[in-house]
C-alpha cells in the first residue's frame, strides 16, 4: 500500500500505545503529550476504517483489529531499530565527559558505562565523580547525572534518571543480635550515616515519630564507605535496591524492617540543543533505557 509510510509516525504512537496499554505512558516513552497520542490513533483509526482501541474512561484495551495490529507492527519496529543501531554501533565516533555523583558513579555507573562503550565502541566515555555538580559545555561536562536537586536548570534540559528508596538493612549476624527481643528496638539500634544525619532523621519522623535516636550512630561522608560499615556489623543503614543491589542479593546485607522512605531523584541534565545524531543523544537514549528495564 503506497500511501502507508505517510502514517508512520502514527503507527509508531499506536505500537507504543498498545505495548503500554495507556496512551499517558506511550506519551511519555515518545516524548509528546497525550492529546499528540490520542490524535494520532485516531488517524489511524480513520484511515483503517476500525477501532483499534477500545476505551473505558481513561483506560484503553486493544480491540480485535489492533491485538491483530500489534505483533507485526512490533516486529517490524524493531528490524528498523535493529538496522539503525547495528550501523549506528559499526560507525559513530565521538568523545563525552560524564559528571557524576561519586557513589552513583562508583555504585552504578561505572559498569554501565563500560556496556556502553562496549556496544559503541568508537565512542569513548569519561567519568569523572565530583561532589558538586560540573558546569555544562565545552570545556566542562557533556552531561551531569546527579540528584536531581542539585542540577543546574538554566539552559538545560532534565530527565530524571530513577528514585532511591532507602529502608533499614544491616549484616545478617546483626540483623539476627537486634531481633531476639522479638522486633527491633530503634531507640538503641546502632545506625550508620550516609553524610549526614538527614536521611535518618527523615525515616524517625515518618515510621518512628517522636524518637530522636536518628541524632546517634556512626557518620561516615561517602556511601560507599557507609555501606561497608553496614557490611563490616557496624550498625543499620538506609539501604536501597539500585545502589546496594550488590550486597543485598549476596546476602552481606538484609533487610530488617520493610518501612522505606523516598531519599532522593537521580537525573541527568545536559544542553538543551543537543543534536539527535551525536554520541551524546545515543548515551543519553541507551541510559535511560537501561534505567528503564532495571526499574521494571
Amino acid at each position: 500500500m503506497p500511501t502507508s509510510l505517510r502514517h508512520l509516525n502514527s503507527l509508531r504512537a499506536f505500537e507504543a500505545a498498545a505495548r503500554h496499554s495507556s496512551f499517558a505512558r506511550a506519551a511519555a516513552e515518545l516524548h509528546v503529550s497525550h492529546s499528540v497520542i490520542s490524535e494520532h490513533i485516531k488517524n489511524l483509526e480513520a484511515w483503517f476504517g476500525t477501532d483499534l482501541f477500545i476505551r473505558h474512561g481513561n483506560r484503553v484495551e486493544l480491540s480485535e483489529h489492533g491485538r491483530a495490529l500489534h505483533p507485526r507492527l512490533a516486529t517490524g519496529f524493531q528490524v528498523l531499530t535493529d538496522a539503525c543501531e547495528g550501523l549506528l554501533r559499526a560507525s559513530q565516533k565521538g568523545t563525552l565527559t560524564i559528571s557524576s555523583e561519586p557513589a552513583l558513579a562508583s555504585l552504578w555507573l561505572r559498569k554501565r558505562i563500560t556496556e556502553f562503550c562496549e556496544d559503541f565502541p568508537k565512542i569513548d566515555v569519561e567519568l569523572r565523580p565530583a561532589w558538586q555538580p560540573s558546569q555544562l559545555g565545552e570545556g566542562h561536562a557533556d552531561m551531569i547525572v546527579h540528584f536531581e536537586t542539585r542540577l543546574p536548570t538554566t539552559d538545560t534540559r532534565i530527565r530524571r534518571l530513577f528514585p532511591i528508596d532507602g529502608f533499614p538493612a544491616c549484616a545478617p549476624q546483626l540483623r539476627s543480635e537486634l531481633s531476639k527481643a522479638g522486633g527491633i528496638d530503634w531507640g538503641t539500634a546502632p545506625l550508620v550515616h550516609d553524610n549526614g544525619h538527614e536521611i535518618w532523621h527523615q525515616w524517625f519522623a515518618s515510621h518512628e515519630p517522636g524518637n530522636e535516636a536518628w541524632r546517634n550512630g556512626r557518620v561516615y561522608s561517602d556511601l560507599s564507605l557507609a555501606i561497608d560499615a553496614a557490611v563490616d556489623g557496624e550498625g543499620v543503614i538506609l539501604a536501597d535496591n539500585i545502589l546496594c543491589r550488590r550486597e543485598l542479593e549476596t546476602g552481606a546485607l538484609a533487610k530488617c524492617d520493610p518501612r522505606d522512605i523516598r531519599c532522593v531523584w537521580y537525573a541527568v541534565a545536559f544542553a538543551r540543543d543537543i543534536s539527535e545524531n551525536s554520541a551524546l543523544a545515543t548515551f543519553l537514549a541507551w541510559l535511560l533505557n537501561r534505567a528503564a528495564v532495571e526499574m521494571g
